[in-house]
């Protein structure tokens, strides 16, 4: 029996805590509790690698009222351990009989500069939601995640501003028991530096690591060709 303030938070990458996807989780979750809800939060490959941490996965998911799942884009789609954890529980929520009301969000970011290579994951968690009860209460979905870092919202300051904003509005609507607002989507989704700059950030990370690795004058070839 799940209990309606009690929510859960999933954090789908591989890099846990020092994740941007743990970031944003955890403005959402700190704003979510200033409403007076009960917030718990895991990661997801530290549970899906064994049997009992698959079980404790899915006692969390039928406890919580609403569930958050925040990871990255890998591929166009979801890491490996994010689709293995809906599997679960796709499985057990066939299993029961009797479905309990739950509300279902995600929070997705990629490494491209453009929102929109979130597009295809964000339909595929929808479905997911769709097929298993869930309630869907929308999608945040972020580009240029690289240029967070893993870092706290609040240390990334006046650059985040908007992602800040949408997930204020965000947190609002789904501590009233509603859907994300079209306006939390869009704010969260805005552009929050240019392309141009963010391109030359992510090359210069590149090089650093080739340099770092030893493969500096092999970082333009072209094996396959």
């Amino acid at each position: 029996m799940n209990n309606n303030n009690n929510i859960l938070l999933l954090v789908g990458s591989p890099k846990s805590a020092s994740s941007t996807s743990n970031s944003l989780g955890d403005y959402l979750i700190s704003r979510l509790e200033q409403y007076g809800l009960t917030v718990g939060k895991e990661y997801i490959y530290k549970l899906v690698r064994k049997e009992e941490g698959q079980k404790n996965l899915l006692t969390k998911v039928e406890e919580a009222g609403l569930i958050i799942l925040a990871f990255p884009l890998y591929v166009d789609c979801l890491p490996a351990g994010v689709i293995k954890a809906l599997e679960l529980i796709a499985d057990h929520r066939k299993s029961k009989e009797d479905r309990d009301k739950q509300g279902f969000a995600i929070i997705i970011n990629c490494g491209f500069p453009e929102t929109q290579h979130n597009n295809t994951a964000v339909s595929i968690c929808k479905i997911f939601s769709r097929e298993v009860g869930f309630e869907w209460k929308g999608a945040l979905s972020l580009g240029m995640g690289g240029a967070i870092g893993g870092r706290s919202l609040e240390e990334r300051g006046g650059m985040v501003r908007n992602v800040i904003k949408g997930l204020d509005i965000a947190a609002q609507a789904l501590a009233d028991g509603k859907d994300i607002p079209v306006e939390a989507t869009e704010l969260f989704g805005k552009k929050f530096i240019p392309i141009t700059l963010y391109t030359k950030m992510g090359n210069l990370g590149w090089n650093q690591q080739a340099k770092k690795y030893g493969a500096r004058k092999k970082i333009k070839d072209q094996p396959y060709l």
